[in-house]
């Protein structure tokens, strides 16, 4: 399946090549990591900009889009690796802007924002003619901060006689820096990048990214190294190995509002005689797990998951012999006695030795995809904690003195976990981000003309569509997570289904298939007057033999809300499977989001319609209706006298959209009103499953959960409608349903992203 090694816990790219972590920040009360981007190509062979993540929780992080575009003159070849300084109120971004020239030239570029997502102007601070004569054009990646009021800023460099190097430069303002000094030590390789200076618990420390050490058996086993070094006065110290795996390199860090100080790395390695699986599913590498630097007796780093991450705990559970585990989870063990510490995690082996090193290796050349072994010299091994994703792991030994991290692409999510010579306790690490759809996917057929009667369509074009697969679709395009359950026929429209939710990120790993019926299709059409006409072939469709059995936990344990329509509820096999699906998200503490999406043509008659809506009505906690579904559900068209009638059984929250006028959304604490943005329609196909997609996105955004809803303020909701509104006013401009959804990027453009 195209997303089967989706991770769970770390930050990828949706699609594309992700590499160095930058502009590491807390800012207006979120947690922003940016990334090397570059969205059109898995093997990154086209010009990189910034991606960008944002996060109110360490845990739960949300696509924002691209940040920064390689569109000028000096970032012509690349928009590469910076930092980000909070000073003032303001966002300061600083780059290197890369340009391909016989001298390779590398500016420092600068960008002041009030807003993480609404980059200001680049304007250059530093040329390569402001570098000093002893290094090379090999300049870069600025990592900048604030020291008693003096703005300082550390390059990687190469120095002419073929040496690794960091410039420390210091200025008055963030626009005017001049060089200080450099900080080198002899026989580090031949480039250093991705610097990085920080202070923690009275001492001074120095990370950076050597290129070209001399490969050993315990030591500097990858293809580049990643370390610190202490600053003593104005030398290093020796250099340590910050993570001795198959996949880490060019870390930075950040101070959180908290004081800790974090670190994030590239889980992935250049130039590496391994590879990644997920290079065919159209993305590559993805980001460490935020961790915690804490300083040893000694003055050693030690690093940890952050402390958030024990939230997603679930009941802890004893490792034996054999213990099956399903992904993601997290490991800890404890040494029990006085023998080695053995762990295997699928293919992946853990092992202890009594002369002083551990190994990481693989036991099939599948799973570890061409990764052979890791070693490193760690004395005795007295704990060892492990975080198990969908394809990584991270390896924290020693309290984290030691940490090793790697990929890794078991074929199924379902993993023994073997523990000798330690006591171990296994957690199940649930996490909430997922927005489940259940129901049809269909073939939209689109007419080729509009304001006109069905039958003087001369044409009809195939689009990807059905109602649940649309809010999917949105969900997905604004940077979120979101799977399908569906069943489609073993035909050619079932695989053009499926390869178009595949292209956007939709999870179809649970899509099943059958050859008792064809996938379901709809012929549309819209008349002068507005109304849309349907023709559905549906008598039956493989979507509504879909049975409850089909069905598994395992679907939900991520699951943030259950969305579902009344398509499927009819007298059929699928109706069974939207209760019991309804059960299993409960069960997870979903939110369960029903929009009726009324099809009347599909019934035998209204009053079944309605008895179907009523039954499943009070089952969930948001219901979306049009202004024409409340009345033909409550029987009222005043939606002061209809919307209070709807809060029945577990109904939190009511949103009723109103066409061009806007939206209402109402819940316990009070009426939220969003008024639509004016724009000139040209398709509104889709645009209510838009709308609900685009809601539940930034109701996540905002994190909100189920039991935040009947509380939630009338300003997050009115701020959640005029999110989906805008989401609309983009999507009505543009042709179809799921092509016509922007991205948040897009969102983001002054011109509405019209094109």
């Amino acid at each position: 399946m195209i997303y089967k090694w989706r991770q769970k816990l770390h930050i990828e790219p949706p699609t594309g090549w992700l590499n160095d972590p930058n502009g590491l920040c807390f800012f207006d009360g979120r947690y922003h990591v940016f990334f090397q981007y570059s969205p059109d190509s898995a093997t990154g062979n086209s010009p990189r900009g910034w991606g960008h993540y944002e996060s109110s929780d360490l845990l739960s992080w949300n696509f924002k889009g691209e940040s920064i575009l390689p569109d000028t003159a000096y970032d012509c070849d690349g928009a590469y690796s910076g930092s980000a300084v909070v000073y003032d109120g303001r966002l300061h971004i600083f780059y290197t802007g890369n340009v391909n020239t016989p001298e390779n030239h590398a500016n420092v570029i600068h960008i002041c924002c009030e807003h993480a997502d609404d980059m200001g102007g680049k304007k250059v601070i530093l040329s390569p003619e402001d570098y000093p004569d002893f290094v090379t054009s090999q300049v870069r990646d600025p990592k900048v901060w604030v020291e008693d009021g003096k703005w300082k800023m550390v390059l990687g460099a190469q120095t002419v006689n073929n040496g690794g190097c960091v410039l420390l430069y210091e200025g008055d303002s963030p626009d005017s820096f001049r060089f200080v000094k450099s900080l080198s030590h002899e026989g580090m390789g031949y480039m250093w990048e991705c610097p990085d200076i920080f202070e923690l618990d009275g001492n001074t420390y120095m990370t950076v990214s050597p290129q070209g050490i001399g490969h050993e058996e315990y030591r500097y086993q990858n293809t580049f190294s990643s370390g610190y070094f202490r600053i003593k006065g104005d030398g290093l110290s020796d250099y340590c190995e910050l993570d001795c795996g198959f996949d880490f390199y060019a870390p930075q860090s950040f101070e959180a509002p908290d004081g800790r100080r974090i670190l994030i790395g590239w889980m992935g390695m250049g130039d590496a005689n391994y590879w990644n699986k997920t290079v065919e599913s159209g993305y590559q590498h993805c980001l460490t797990l935020p961790r915690e630097l804490t300083v040893a007796g000694d003055g050693a780093l030690l690093q940890n998951p952050v402390r958030e991450l024990k939230q997603l705990r679930g009941n802890a559970e004893v490792v034996g012999e054999d213990k099956w585990a399903r992904l993601p989870f997290e490991v800890e063990a404890v040494r029990s006695g006085e023998g080695e510490i053995i762990m295997t995690i699928g293919g992946a082996k853990f092992e202890s030795f009594d002369d002083g090193h551990c190994e990481l290796s693989f036991t099939d050349e599948q799973t570890g995809a061409s990764r052979s072994v890791r070693k490193a010299k760690t004395g005795r091994v007295d704990d060892v904690r492990m975080i198990v994703d969908t394809s990584g792991i991270e390896i924290y030994i020693n309290g984290g003195r030691y940490v090793m991290s790697t990929r890794f692409y078991p074929e199924y999510r379902e993993l023994k976990v073997t523990a000798q010579g330690a006591t171990s306790v296994l957690y199940g690490l649930a996490f909430h981000d997922t927005l489940v759809s259940i129901g049809e996917a269909l073939i939209d057929f689109i007419p080729n003309k509009t304001g006109c009667e069905f039958c003087e369509v001369d044409s009809f074009a195939p689009a990807v569509g059905g109602a649940p697969a649309n809010v999917c679709a949105a969900f997905t395009r604004l940077g979120g997570k979101s799977r399908m359950i569906t069943q489609l026929g073993n035909d050619p429209f079932g695989e053009v289904i499926t390869g178009k939710l595949n292209e956007i990120g939709v999870d179809t790993s649970y899509v099943t298939y059958t050859d008792e019926a064809n996938t379901a299709l709809a012929f549309v059409s819209l008349k002068a007057d507005g109304d849309r006409v349907f023709s559905f072939y549906r008598k039956p469709s493989a979507d509504m033999l879909y049975e409850p059995y089909m069905l598994s936990p395992y679907m939900f344990d991520d699951c943030y809300a259950l969305h579902f329509c009344s398509v499927s509820l009819g007298d059929f096999p699928m109706k069974k499977a939207h209760k019991a699906a309804i059960t299993l998200a409960s069960s997870h503490g979903a939110i369960i989001s029903f929009d009726p999406n009324l099809r009347l043509m599909l019934w035998d008659s209204a009053d079944k319609l309605t008895s179907a809506v009523l039954e499943f009505l009070p089952e969930c906690d948001i219901l979306k209706v049009s202004e024409e579904e409340l009345e033909f559900i409550t029987g009222s068209s005043d939606i002061s006298t209809a919307i209070p009638t709807l809060f029945a059984g577990r109904v939190k929250l009511v949103i009723c959209t109103c066409g061009g006028k806007g939206a209402y959304v109402v819940n316990a604490g009070g009426t939220a009103f969003s008024p639509a943005v004016p724009v000139e329609a040209v398709d509104t196909t889709g645009a209510g499953d838009g709308f609900i997609g685009a809601f539940l996105w930034r109701l996540k955004s905002n994190g909100i959960g189920r039991k935040d809803l009947s509380s939630v303020s009338s300003r997050i909701l009115k701020d959640c409608a005029d999110f989906a509104n805008r989401f609309c006013s983009i999507s009505v401009r543009r042709n179809g349903a799921i092509p016509s959804y922007p991205t948040y990027g897009e969102m983001q453009n002054p011109d509405g992203g019209k094109n």
